[in-house]
């Protein structure tokens, strides 16, 4: 008897009848058993958290001694403020001119960092949504699928809804890291720069599960030298057509609008192009079998 799986299924005889299995009991355990002989050993710190990485990053740290570039002598984070953190003073809440330039520093690192975690969290949500989250993860002849979300989280997806562990570990750490920056939480500028190092981690782990959940339900090129050359600057679109230009980081709109085009012939009638991120994922749209591309790159914002 063959094993019974998750998923859906009909009866034929029975309209409009659909049956749902969810849960199998003892089906995760034995599938978690299978995923833990395939990775091998688990390290020790598996989804770590900003506290077990510090040591680690101090030792970077003081290796490569970073450089404080102060961009105000206040601090306004809170209600006690301003604070006069010139000549060596101290604010309310008992940080200095160093902690304040790490935490600014930080800030700024932070940010860049749920700004990709929430493209890929919209990403992901919408192409499960669109393909289902049992479609397989594939990037082409690859040893390992995902060598950032396997080192920072020991685990390794396989299809699209295994992506959403990694994505809830780094949203979880980075409202983790996020609560530091409130006044009087932290003032140790190394310890601020230590956080930055983890939220890089955390960073590469989000645009991991961005990149692939697109490479796989987009049919982008797949690890192929070959791939065909794109046209970019502006001198590569056609003015006498009409153009459409995409500007902004996520892909998933623009589909629609390159399938439209598609479908009713209009890739010869008419122009697309972008600018930033979109631009380079829109030209990857589709050409996994090396097809001419049709849409261009004005440039970088």
């Amino acid at each position: 008897m063959s094993k019974l799986t998750t998923g859906s299924f009909s009866i034929e005889d029975l309209e409009s009848v659909q049956i749902t299995i969810n849960n199998i009991v003892g089906a995760a355990k034995e599938a978690a058993e299978e995923k833990a002989k395939e990775l091998g050993p688990m390290g020790p710190t598996a989804m770590a958290g900003l506290a077990s990485y510090r040591s680690w990053n101090l030792l970077l740290l003081d290796r490569y001694e970073p450089v404080l570039t102060p961009m105000c002598d206040q601090c306004c984070y809170c209600t006690y403020g301003p604070c006069d953190l010139s000549g060596n003073k101290r604010g309310a809440c008992g940080i200095d001119m160093a902690g304040q330039t790490g935490r600014e520093f930080f800030l700024r690192v932070i940010t860049g960092t749920a700004c990709h975690a929430a493209h890929g969290r919209h990403l992901l949500d919408h192409v499960i949504e669109v393909f289902g989250e049992d479609l397989p993860l594939n990037l082409g002849e690859s040893n390992v699928l995902t060598p950032n979300v396997t080192i920072c989280t020991g685990l390794s997806p396989k299809t699209l809804g295994e992506c959403r562990a990694p994505m809830e570990y780094v949203e979880e750490q980075l409202t983790q890291l996020l609560a530091t920056i409130h006044a009087g939480q932290e003032s140790a500028e190394i310890d601020y720069d230590s956080k930055a190092l983890f939220s890089g981690s955390l960073d590469h782990v989000g645009m991991e599960v961005s990149d692939i959940a697109q490479v796989s339900a987009y049919d982008f090129p797949k690890a192929d030298p070959e791939a065909p050359l794109i046209e970019i600057g502006m001198g590569s679109i056609d003015k006498s057509k009409p153009l459409i230009v995409a500007i902004g980081h996520n892909v998933a709109g623009v589909t629609y609008i390159m399938d439209y085009m598609e479908e009713n012939n209009l890739t010869d009638k008419m122009e697309i192009a972008g600018l930033c991120c979109t631009a380079f994922d829109m030209t990857r749209y589709k050409e996994a079998d090396r097809r001419a591309p049709y849409a261009k790159i004005v440039g970088s914002l």
